[in-house]
């Protein structure tokens, strides 16, 4: 990729309307200069965000007009790609097909002939300049992939505060493995650092575009969990770091959400730098945009280390929703969860509060409570 762009064009978008999508990313390219004829020789990959199998409506994933519009210009220029996506949970063929079949991936796909992955194989990723964590299991197309079109959803996220561009690139991570990486690295910091190495390898070792479908986000208990909201707005760019940046000032979460701050300190955006293109954001701002309940709280230093920090986190807990499914106990990377007489119950010892089994949960089962002290000193701010 070479040096970090930061450039970012924004367009409005009061509706999924295909067309006006298609207009839309036609004046982001020309504008960033992305001349979609150049990769006709290449390996190029759409990779939307496909977490939980919902349809459209939910707003928990990538809606199917916004690919429909990439695929269009693609079409002009002879380009047939692969769409391919790692969802929570097991990877698995038939998984995959459900995903693109209820996210309404699957029909957009056969409309335009383009593939959609079935493969479950992985390939290993080096990345030396990492902080973290130097090698990565990537799925196969992704780690073949010489262009990657980063189509993510903008919704708020429990564990990461907020999931845009950046955030979807962990989907690029095969199945279970995603859980086990939430395992190793059960510091939000360690895993925000670990986030950053692995957007940055991609974006060093490929090509990567990032389009953030905002015209109907999520707040409240997201990535899976939370209300729809009307934001009204694509951003496009050729550095997912910058589109972020630009997702948090669009939410009023600027300088709040640790992922784009650990990006900017490793000057993977410069803010003062950012160039914002085409409609730009001063008339598409969200007001009161709702945080998940373990991000809407005061950030105290004595609350958030050692064994007070874990006593105060906020933790996932089993409400009457449950049926039983166990999905989250499959999804579980410390394999604290457990089902019993058909409710999932959850040992609170062994809880790293990854928040996966709320995210994957199909039937929003699963709530984050606070502690009392610290919901009562959020009302005394």
């Amino acid at each position: 990729m070479g040096e970090f762009s930061n450039d970012v064009f924004v367009f409005r978008s009061e509706s999924y309307d295909v067309k006006i999508i298609t207009d839309g990313l036609r004046r982001a390219f020309e504008a960033l200069g992305v001349d979609l004829s150049a990769f006709r020789n290449k390996n190029v990959v759409i990779k939307p965000n496909l977490v939980i199998r919902k349809t459209p409506d939910a707003a928990a994933t990538t809606h199917p007009a916004v690919i429909d519009a990439l695929l269009c210009l693609l079409d002009e220029v002879g380009i047939v790609p692969t769409i391919a996506e790692s969802p929570g949970g097991v990877f698995s063929p038939s998984r995959l097909g459900a995903s693109y079949r209820v996210c309404g991936i699957e029909e957009v796909a056969k409309n335009h002939g383009a593939v959609l992955n079935t493969d479950i194989t992985s390939e290993k990723m080096t990345f030396d300049g990492a902080k973290t964590l130097k090698v990565f299991d990537i799925i196969t197309p992704i780690a073949k992939a010489d262009v990657i079109f980063d189509l993510c959803k903008l919704k708020s996220h429990s564990l990461t505060k907020m999931s845009a561009a950046a955030k979807n690139l962990y989907g690029t991570i095969p199945g279970i493995t995603k859980f086990e990486l939430h395992a190793a690295h059960p510091d939000a910091k360690d895993f925000t650092s670990m986030l950053c190495d692995l957007s940055q390898m991609l974006c060093t070792e490929k090509t990567v575009i990032a389009v953030t479908d905002a015209i109907i986000g999520m707040e409240g208990e997201g990535p899976t969990g939370g209300s729809p909201r009307k934001i009204g707005a694509v951003t496009v760019s050729k550095n997912p770091f910058a589109a972020d940046y630009v997702s948090t000032k669009i939410l009023g979460m600027e300088g709040g959400v640790p992922l784009v701050e650990q990006a900017k300190e490793r000057g993977l955006f410069d803010a003062e730098k950012i160039n914002v293109l085409g409609d730009g954001t001063d008339e598409i701002k969200v007001d009161g945009f709702v945080l998940p309940k373990s991000q809407n709280m005061p950030v105290l230093k004595f609350f958030s280390e050692g064994r007070m920090g874990k006593f105060f986190t906020p933790r996932p807990k089993i409400t009457d929703k449950c049926r039983g499914c166990g999905e989250c106990a499959a999804s579980c990377p410390q394999h604290t969860i457990k089902i019993v007489n058909k409710k999932a119950k959850i040992n609170a010892k062994n809880c790293i509060k990854c928040y996966c089994c709320q995210e994957l949960c199909p039937f929003v089962a699963i709530k984050i409570k606070r502690n009392p002290i610290m919901v009562l000193i959020s009302k005394l701010r």
